[in-house]
């Protein structure tokens, strides 16, 4: 894959301030990307030729821009330790956009003590938007990260999910 969809409201950051996002991105990743700010297509002009993964983590990066993580995070995923994973609520809920917005508080939680709590638990960086739960982590954090959404949103207690999580931490310590 070449090129990505971006929302048109997440366009701007991932052009940033005078272009600045967007040469970072082609500094770190050796790509020469495109981004239409009218459609929202971010598009690798030229490749990285020399190491292929860079063009798909510059995609991903992109993807997590444009699913509202800061750009700060995003560019971690141009690093081998650091995945992207996509959740999507509507596997949990169905169709329903009042169950959605239900469970997507319960994930949330109260002033944000619930996403807080797995961040840190897991050392992964959450973006809750729309249907979709979005991850950057390396790949421990990343799998306990969802094994805890898939908790919360399968309708769990969050004091199990907790749990759960000190006994991923005190695993890794």
């Amino acid at each position: 894959m070449k090129y990505v969809r971006i929302p048109a409201s997440r366009v701007g950051a991932l052009i940033g301030p005078g272009g600045k996002t967007k040469r970072k991105l082609e500094e770190l990743s050796g790509c020469d990307i495109s981004i239409d700010s009218d459609e929202g297509l971010f598009e690798i002009i030229k490749g990285n030729e020399k190491d292929a993964l860079k063009n798909l983590q510059v995609i991903n990066t992109a993807k997590a821009i444009g699913r509202g993580f800061s750009p700060e995070i995003a560019y971690q995923l141009l690093e081998m330790e650091y995945y992207f994973e996509i959740v999507d609520i509507r596997d949990y809920v169905g169709r329903s956009k009042k169950r959605l917005g239900t469970v997507r508080g319960r994930l949330i939680g109260r002033g944000g003590k619930t996403r807080h709590i797995i961040e840190d638990m897991t050392g992964c960086n959450l973006a809750i938007q729309g249907h979709t739960v979005c991850i950057i982590s390396d790949l421990e954090g990343l799998e306990a990260a969802k094994v805890a959404i898939s908790m919360v949103l399968s309708g769990s207690e969050h004091g199990s999910v907790y749990k759960y999580l000190e006994s991923f931490r005190r695993r890794l310590h």
